[in-house]
């Protein structure tokens, strides 16, 4: 599952990197340009945020059961669960970020000739 997951992420980075080259005239409008930023945009943002879920799932199951197998244990396991949570969120708000940083761009200045 984990190599699945890193081929798909690889194989929608090397489709971002390639959209602008697919005009074949060297020509693109700012509103083929701002299509395809918000397309890249919203499916990179759609990826962090299963894998963020996926990766909080994960840790949210491990430390139940840690603290299944030993109650004495459970306040440092809460605590440090609290935190790799956190540090998980902060990664997909971090991706929201950089998308809404692009779509609010001034879009005037990019055009190809």
């Amino acid at each position: 599952m984990k190599k699945k997951s890193i081929l798909v992420v690889a194989g929608l980075l090397a489709l971002t990197a390639t959209l602008p080259a697919q005009s074949p005239d060297k020509t693109m409008t700012v509103s083929s340009l701002f299509f395809w930023t918000i397309l890249c945009g919203s499916v990179c943002l759609t990826v962090a945020a299963i894998m963020g879920i996926f990766g909080q799932s994960k840790a949210f199951c491990n430390a139940s059961d840690n603290i299944a197998r030993n109650p004495a244990a459970a306040d440092s396991i809460r605590g440090l669960l609290i935190i790799a949570l956190a540090l998980m969120e902060s990664l997909v708000i971090y991706v929201l970020l950089i998308d809404l940083i692009l779509f609010f761009v001034k879009w005037g200045s990019y055009t190809v000739k």
